[in-house]
């Protein structure tokens, strides 16, 4: 959304870009509050940002800046006085409150307040499960460009939630979402290779995926990483991915570590999954 208020308040928003910058977060709150005073609804989102990670007084505040710019039709002001709402956060909790302000934000198009009411539905959080409105609202956030919505969404194709089962679009939104940088995208994307679901297998190219993953610190990653070098007999570098993967408190590798503890050949090769 464009910036709104007077020359003044865009200089006064541009002070405060620039202190945060700077993390001179105290004068950047100061900025922004002259801004939001002169209509500017950004400083406002950028100060109710900056409040929620601040003290207790200032979470207290941040409802309030929040609901300021979101009753100026901000999808972001919507979007953030949702989450507060969501978790609970210095509101009472209220899940249905939730829905509403992240469906206001995802109708003024934030795409991803759309991926959070898709995942609301999905889930029936606040509202009863819906999967077609789920699939509906991760299609519109996918297309904006969101990566988890278009992990999401690929999800949806692939097990037939609220869509027709349809592998060929799933493994064109885990590429989209792989391509953006999703570590659940190039996961999933990885075992449609592994098992030649709507594509040729192709050992290397899941690899390479996995991997990628496993620099974001994914867990499954290293579970199914892991198995592929089994496979191989790289036993010491399967067994650190176990490790790692055990210590984000991933069930399978906690579960193969179980194995090998209780003398499980060590040269066994797993299924993958």
């Amino acid at each position: 959304m464009p910036l709104r208020g007077n020359s003044k308040a865009y200089t006064l928003f541009n002070a405060g870009l620039k202190q945060q910058y700077d993390d001179r977060l105290d004068d950047a709150k100061d900025s922004y509050r002259e801004a939001m005073q002169k209509g500017c609804i950004q400083a406002a989102v950028n100060l109710g940002t900056l409040m929620v990670d601040g003290t207790d007084a200032d979470k207290m505040n941040a409802k309030e800046t929040f609901q300021w710019a979101a009753d100026r039709g901000d999808g972001s002001g919507c979007r953030n006085l949702a989450y507060m709402y969501a978790i609970g956060l210095c509101v009472p909790k209220d899940k249905e409150k939730a829905v509403e302000y992240y469906r206001k934000a995802a109708e003024l198009g934030n795409i991803k307040a759309q991926c959070n009411l898709a995942v609301m539905y999905r889930h029936g959080n606040g509202t009863p499960i819906n999967y077609e409105q789920a699939a509906e609202w991760y299609k519109r956030s996918a297309e904006g460009g969101y990566f988890r919505a278009q992990a999401s969404l690929a999800d949806m194709y692939l097990l037939g939630q609220g869509v027709e089962r349809d592998p060929e679009k799933a493994f064109y939104w885990y590429t989209k979402a792989a391509d953006n940088g999703s570590s659940r995208g190039m996961y999933n994307l990885a075992l449609m290779y592994l098992n030649g679901v709507y594509t040729d297998k192709d050992e290397d190219k899941a690899a390479g995926l996995l991997n990628a993953a496993i620099q974001q610190g994914y867990s499954k990653a290293m579970f199914v990483m892991g198995q592929l070098l089994e496979d191989k007999g790289c036993m010491p570098e399967a067994m650190n991915l176990y490790l790692s993967g055990a210590a984000k408190k991933e069930p399978r590798c906690v579960k193969r570590l179980e194995e090998f503890g209780s003398g499980a050949d060590h040269n066994a090769s797993v299924k993958h999954s």
